[in-house]
């Protein structure tokens, strides 16, 4: 099999335009969506966290064979350790004589208010005694509440004897919504399809890594020949849904929402640090807000191209790894892949067994947009 050089554009094109008819089909936005490849197969709760939690990069297709992304808790967790509000800041905040009438009235107190009642204690008495700075003062103490709560509420799920990240929802209620989804099924051809991807949330040209296989690179001459001919897709899933991923008890988005808000210190321990998370090239500047996953997985994909015999043979020696344009690798009892060639046609199939969840995409979001802005 020649291997060579080649420019991957033919087998890019052809998965934009597979990016879009996906879209199209399924009623999903093109400023969000974006592919998997290879698509996942998780059996279990572990299996199905550990993938959500993933930091989606900002590419059409999700290629996690290259793209080795950081996970979200992690990220959170260490911004949630980055983040500090000395009582320094909070006098610095309201000034130093209102900071000392402030403590001379909590010490005639009989006994000291519950530290979650000291926002609205303040706000009351400095209605009277400091209205200038009652709203930065209660922000303030809202928010060292804000990070001590957070804080408290990571700390199961670090140390020794950590709890894994837990997300919505657990694989047994994936199964259960996607068990009342409905069934999609369309057929997509390569004459007919739009690579056209300018107007999706990845503006520039978005390249494609694997080419016919899982695996293989885009580049090779069989790759090529593949992307240039006919190529008709008739997919079935027998049932699809959109599924909203939540964090778990771990989580807060006010700890978050604090962070990405100023990029000065305090809150943050350093000046670089906002830059670090949300800057341009910031860790954390997107996170998956859900998920496409199927049941039920069929389909049938035919090319004309003219392969040698050699070519064939190493097209049915590839089956395990799943092919173009999902690229689902054979498990034994849940997915089968299979190529034949007759009168120089080629043909492969695909076949998932029903009970068995497939991720195949996910919508991204801008940080500010998971948590509720723009």
């Amino acid at each position: 099999m020649a291997t060579n050089n080649l420019s991957c554009d033919s087998i890019t094109g052809i998965t934009n335009a597979w990016y879009n008819e996906l879209c199209n089909r399924l009623n999903l936005s093109t400023g969000y969506f974006q592919l998997f490849q290879p698509v996942i197969v998780p059996e279990n709760n572990q299996e199905l966290w550990a993938f959500i939690d993933l930091v989606p990069p900002k590419t059409l297709k999700f290629n996690y064979w290259y793209y080795h992304q950081p996970g979200f808790f992690g990220q959170y967790a260490a911004i949630a350790d980055q983040l500090q509000l000395p009582e320094s800041a909070f006098e610095k905040n309201i000034g130093q004589t209102t900071y000392a009438m402030w403590n001379s009235y909590l010490q005639s107190l009989p006994q000291p208010p519950p530290e979650n009642t000291l926002p609205t204690v303040w706000f009351q008495w400095a209605l009277l005694h400091a209205p200038a700075v009652a709203n930065i003062g209660r922000s303030g103490l809202a928010s060292e509440i804000l990070l001590k709560s957070g804080r408290k509420a990571l700390t199961p799920y670090q140390g020794p004897h950590a709890k894994s990240p837990d997300y919505s929802p657990a694989f047994p209620e994936l199964f259960t919504i996607l068990q009342v989804s409905p069934p999609i099924e369309f057929s997509f051809t390569c004459a007919n399809g739009n690579p056209d991807v300018s107007n999706s949330w990845v503006t520039a040209n978005d390249p494609n890594l694997f080419g016919m296989w899982t695996g293989s690179w885009c580049g090779f001459l069989i790759n090529k020949k593949f992307a240039q001919s006919n190529i008709s897709v008739s997919a079935r899933f027998e049932q699809a849904a959109v599924v909203t991923i939540t964090p778990g008890a771990w989580y807060d988005s006010g700890v978050l929402h604090l962070a990405l808000a100023s990029t000065s210190v305090p809150p943050w321990n350093s000046i670089t640090a906002w830059d670090t998370w949300f800057g341009q090239d910031g860790v954390l500047n997107y996170a998956m807000g859900s998920v496409l996953a199927v049941d039920g997985l069929s389909l049938t994909l035919t090319s004309d191209a003219a392969f040698t015999s050699q070519e064939q043979a190493v097209l049915q020696s590839q089956a395990s790894m799943g092919f173009w344009p999902m690229y689902c690798p054979s498990k034994p009892a849940v997915i089968k892949n299979r190529v034949s060639f007759d009168a120089g046609k080629m043909t492969i199939t695909c076949q998932a067994a029903p009970g068995n969840p497939i991720l195949i995409g996910g919508n991204v979001v801008r940080i500010g947009q998971y948590l509720g802005g723009n």
